[in-house]
This record gives C-alpha cells, structure tokens and sequence, in this order.
C-alpha cells in the first residue's frame, strides 16, 4: 500500500471486504452501461468503465477489477482494450510498485498503465483526464497528524474523488476511526467531502478483516462530483458478521454462511430486499455525524449482562486500538478533566 507500513492487508480481504464491492456485482449492474443506470449501485466494474487505485499496493484491486470487466467482455478487442485502456494506478514505493507491476505483466496487462509516484502529489485535474469511472482505494491508515493533515485517510479519500470524472463511484477501505471524524481537520474533510460529492454509504466490515492488527475497517461508497443532498438518504449497514470465522493460526476463513450473507448484503444495498434496522439504517447525513451504522441505529430492545459485557469488551479494544494508532484524543474531554482513564 501507499507507504503503508502498519497495516498489512489479510489475503481473505477481497473476500470479506473489496469483494463485496467486486463480487456479485454483475447481478445489481446487468444492462446499466451508463454511469446514469447505475446511479443506485455500489460499485459497477463493467466492460466500460476505468479504474483507478491510488494506492495500489501489490495491485489487488486492479486485478480484481480486471477479472471482473473481463468477464464481461463481449470481444477479443474489448478485452485488450480493458487490460491496455481501463486500470491505472500509483504506488508511492518502489519495491510495492515493482511487485504490482509483476502481477501485472504475469496477467498480460502490459504494466502500461502503473506509476511509480506521489498520488496526493498529483494534479486532480490532470488525473482526471485518465477518465476513470471507478475509484478502488485502501490507503495507509494512521499517518495522519496534525502537523501533516495530508496523511488522514479523509484526505485520501477527498483527493481520490477529486481525480475522478463526473458520477464516477468510489469504494474505499478505511478504519472505523476515519468515519468518526473528530479532529478538526478531519472535520474540514467531511465537510469538503459533501459540499463536492455524495456519501451513498457505510458498511462496517468484520473486525478481523485485517487479523491480528486490531484495525476495525468499513466500506465507504462515495459518488464523485454530484454535492450530497441535504435530504440524501444514506444506507448504514452491519456486515461484521459476514459469514467469516477465525481459525487459530490461519486467520480468517470463508464459513459455511458467508456467500449467502454477501448475497443478502448485496440484495439490501440494491433495494431489492428491506432489512431490520440492526442491520441496516437508512438515513439523511451531517458532516459532523459518525458515518456508522452504530450512530444512526437506535436499539429499543433491552440488553442483557451477556450483551453489556461484550459492548463494554468491545469498546476497550476499540479505545486500545486508537491510542495505539496516536489517536488518543477522540477520548479526550470524555471523562474528569479531559483525561481519559
């Protein structure tokens, strides 16, 4: 990832994460061949489109990507045009980009398309000429500071869209933490976010996408240059249980559940089928609310010890997991004298 050194991405993500964004998809984007059709879908890597991953890493998501456009590929022309024509990305460090660009070449794409260089250092405008409909991106996350706001995961996200053409779709994979926004300059960000483009969506992923790092990660979808509405509503969905378990000394690994749950996760976010509100919460958005499905729900039932134990486990490692990450001061002023506990 972007010089990204923290974070070291489980090889099941693209299952349990991105792939909820790349797989299945073809059923919510058959016969929307305009960014107009698929203004109601999360992501749509159809035949047509160009993607782009700002911090590409080892290429997973280009090559996700390609896979999927290539599936749908009507000709011998179309599929050369996708591999020579329609993925582009950066990487900031040249032993990733060296290893993206091998995984490239190994796919016959040609490598034609990949630079080793400063994505935020880019000219949006230029950037934009690439013409890419679909924004894929997993920055590097907890490098952010005050004294370099550039690093926030906000900033990423803002200059990703910023890149992109008109009504073109974003998903992007950043921690739970990034959605809270709580500093003042991640503030700004949110802000900036929705004067230019629209939030569509939050999904909360499994906490141990990323296992054995402590990084709770969700999917934002974003569409690119459209100002969010006021009266926009957004989906706020709860996919941490998406079917996956933890096997010691493996990770996370598919369950006997995960496809069906990934299919009802897809059906709810496409309309097709109404959820409960403990999954999924529909709502209008302000830039200083937490984009989360836990902000926006609302649970009326009465909780046992059972769940009270696990809520006050839960927010622990949450709190760790942020102090570990600098980020100690989304807790401060919660308790006596501004200091946490």
């Amino acid at each position: 990832m972007y010089a990204q050194a923290a974070i070291k991405p489980n090889p099941l993500l693209r299952n349990d994460a991105y792939g909820i964004v790349m797989r299945g998809v073809q059923k919510c984007t058959l016969g929307c061949s305009s960014l107009r059709g698929r203004k109601r879908l999360p992501l749509c890597c159809i035949k047509l489109d160009k993607a782009t991953d700002p911090t590409c890493g080892t290429a997973g998501f280009l090559i996700s990507a390609m896979h999927k456009m290539l599936s749908m590929a009507d000709s011998e022309q179309q599929r050369k045009n996708i591999k020579k024509k329609q993925l582009h990305g950066f990487e900031l460090q040249s032993n990733m980009f060296a290893v993206a660009a091998a995984n490239m070449i190994l796919r016959r794409d040609g490598n034609s398309n990949l630079e080793c260089s400063d994505f935020l250092a880019k000219n949006p405008a230029q950037v934009q000429m690439k013409g890419a409909t679909i924004g894929l991106m997993n920055p590097p996350y907890s490098q952010g500071t005050k004294a370099d706001p550039s690093q926030y995961e906000l900033s990423f996200i803002e200059h990703l869209l910023d890149s992109l053409t008109v009504g073109a779709r974003a998903a992007v994979i950043v921690p739970q933490s990034s959605m809270t926004g709580k500093s003042k300059v991640e503030q700004a960000f949110k802000e900036s976010i929705m004067k230019h483009h629209t939030l569509e969506g939050v999904i909360t992923c499994n906490t141990d996408t990323f296992y054995g790092v402590g990084t709770n990660p969700v999917i934002a979808v974003f569409t690119a240059y459209e100002p969010h509405p006021k009266d926009k509503v957004c989906k706020f969905i709860d996919f941490r249980d998406g079917g996956y378990v933890v096997r010691a000394h493996v990770g996370l690994v598919e369950g006997d559940s995960a496809k069906d749950k990934l299919q009802h996760l897809l059906d709810t976010w496409c309309g097709r089928v109404e959820a409960p509100s403990k999954f999924c919460v529909e709502s209008t958005v302000q830039s200083d609310d937490e984009w989360l499905h836990s902000f926006y729900y609302f649970n009326d039932e009465i909780p046992t010890d059972a769940d009270f134990e696990k809520f006050i486990g839960d927010y622990l490692t949450f709190e760790f997991s942020m102090v570990m990450q600098n980020r100690e001061y989304l807790f401060e002023g919660s308790v006596n004298d501004g200091k946490t506990e």
